[in-house]
């Protein structure tokens, strides 16, 4: 079989994503339309990325092939949970969701996927991974900007801070997200047991981690205060400046 070819959805995404910010850079695009859709675009990207690394890593560990080779959207493994859900609560929320919010921890359920403790994290840990990669490419976008050009480096600061989100909230050891995944294995007996009680208790509790963390998001300020420090811990680590940052949430926010 050969190299899965990257899809057509991919490209329209990537094409949206270049054009609109070449558009806002050139001035030919303004307002918070304009920069909600750059914001957007971006992220559905960065979700297809991360789900691409998860989908690689796998390959590489004998699992089978999947849509999300080709960077689909629509065909990566659950596409609500992956795609949609995220994307929808990153809206509703006003910061990035991780993608596979709501997602039964399978990476964690050793019968199924056959692989060793250390191939199930690294499976787990290949999309926070890829987030990391995306980051580091706005990053660079942000630095490389005209300083001349406020709204467009306002929209990649903000970009920016987003994807630090996901990947702070991602790396949590919560049920349904990539931390969970990552240690799991390293915690549940044995590789060939089935899981315990607990385990099986905590992998259903993943099908409504989404649904907690936005409700966290909404009612407690405890909760989000010091992921927002952490998130903005992350955009400083990377150059950008605060007042980017600030300007640019203002800027995407429609609501």
């Amino acid at each position: 079989m050969g190299a899965p070819r990257i899809s057509a959805n991919a490209l329209l995404v990537g094409l949206i994503f270049c054009g609109v910010g070449f558009g806002i850079g050139a001035g030919a695009l303004a307002g918070s339309g304009a920069a909600f859709v750059f914001l957007m675009s971006g992220w559905v990207l960065g979700l297809c990325l991360h789900e691409y690394g998860h989908a690689r890593a796998g390959l590489l560990w004998g699992l089978p092939r999947t849509g999300a080779l080709t960077l689909d959207p629509l065909r990566a493994p659950n596409p609500v949970a992956t795609m949609l859900l995220p994307a929808l609560f990153t809206i509703m929320g006003g910061v990035g969701f991780p993608g596979g919010v709501g997602m039964p921890g399978s990476l964690g359920r050793p019968p199924e996927s056959g692989l060793s403790r250390g191939r199930q994290s690294a499976v787990a840990a290949a999309g926070p991974a890829m987030s990391v990669l995306f980051l580091v490419v706005l990053a660079l976008l942000y630095a490389l900007a005209s300083p001349g050009a406020e709204t467009l480096r306002a929209v990649l600061a903000v970009s920016v801070l987003f994807q630090g989100t996901a990947l702070v909230l991602g790396l949590m050891p919560i049920p349904g997200l990539d931390g969970y995944d990552i240690v799991r294995p390293w915690l549940s007996g044995p590789p060939a047991s089935p899981p315990t009680a607990p385990w099986t208790f905590a992998d259903q509790m993943a099908r409504h981690s989404g649904l907690v963390l936005l409700g966290l998001f909404l009612i407690s300020a405890a909760f989000t205060r010091p992921l927002f420090r952490a998130s903005l811990l992350v955009t400083t680590v990377c150059g950008i400046d605060l007042a980017d940052v600030i300007a640019g949430f203002r800027l995407v926010r429609l609501w």
